[in-house]
């Protein structure tokens, strides 16, 4: 029952989180699963749960996806994939793999938390392969981290993508990233699908008003200090899945 309650609570608070400032709250979703389910169980109960928060997103903001955009990053993405999907079958079930994950999960929080914004550079739209090597670095860490929103975000900043443009195609590409990765978790992982599914279905059923409280208060809080309240949680939660997920794991395992 208690993983049902912090699962659907963490749900809630990163569908608030992302439902103001568009963005954190799967990392911070990912980093509380992590302290109940192995790799091989979060990233797809991940992925399965904003596959329905970004398949919403993209249909409110459907006609301001960029589709030729999609399509250099899907262009990269698929090799990405498949690469990633070449790494996990490497890995194996190996329970050793676990620790590194998890540590490299908490670092990757802390990184996209912390790492400065990339300045704006003009020149509209820029090469045409940009976007295909984010999609190629982002089908490898989807697999491996599993939340590549921060990941991803940096470029649409530089390419100058007005908010509806940058909210709609963000949302469309990560949704091809957890369309993706779902049926690759099923192939190379024993999951129990009854289980997880369960809990998918309790913290979907809360990450919608989680969304609907977030847009109704995004007018009501000034960004600059909501910014510093969720940077504090992103680094409890980094650190945790970092040192005591991760490194004390590992050291147990020795």
């Amino acid at each position: 029952m208690l993983i049902y309650v912090a699962l659907g609570l963490a749900a809630f608070i990163g569908a608030f989180i992302s439902g103001v400032i568009g963005m954190a709250g799967g990392m911070l979703m990912l980093a509380v699963v992590l302290t109940f389910l192995s790799h091989g169980e979060a990233i797809p109960l991940h992925a399965f749960v904003q596959l329905f928060s970004n398949g919403t997103r993209v249909l409110v903001f459907l006609r301001n996806v960029d589709w030729p955009t999609l399509g250099r990053f899907s262009l990269g993405a698929a090799p990405g994939m498949v690469a990633g999907m070449f790494l996990l079958r490497a890995m194996g079930e190996a329970d050793e793999a676990e620790p590194w994950l998890k540590m490299l999960i908490g670092a990757y929080i802390l990184a996209a938390t912390y790492l400065p914004k990339p300045k704006k550079r003009g020149g509209g739209a820029g090469h045409w392969w940009d976007f295909v090597g984010l999609g190629l670095v982002a089908g490898v860490a989807s697999l491996t981290i599993g939340a590549v929103g921060p990941l991803i975000g940096p470029m649409f900043i530089r390419r100058d993508f007005v908010k509806e443009r940058l909210i709609a195609t963000k949302a469309v590409c990560q949704l091809v990233t957890h369309v993706a990765k779902i049926p690759v978790f099923l192939a190379l992982r024993d999951l129990d699908v009854s289980r997880l599914g369960s809990i998918a279905l309790v913290m979907i059923l809360l990450a919608v008003p989680g969304t609907v409280l977030g847009k109704r208060v995004v007018g009501l809080v000034r960004e600059h200090h909501f910014v510093i309240a969720y940077r504090i949680g992103l680094t409890i939660a980094g650190l945790k899945v970092l040192l005591v997920d991760g490194a004390w794991g590992l050291l147990n395992s020795q």
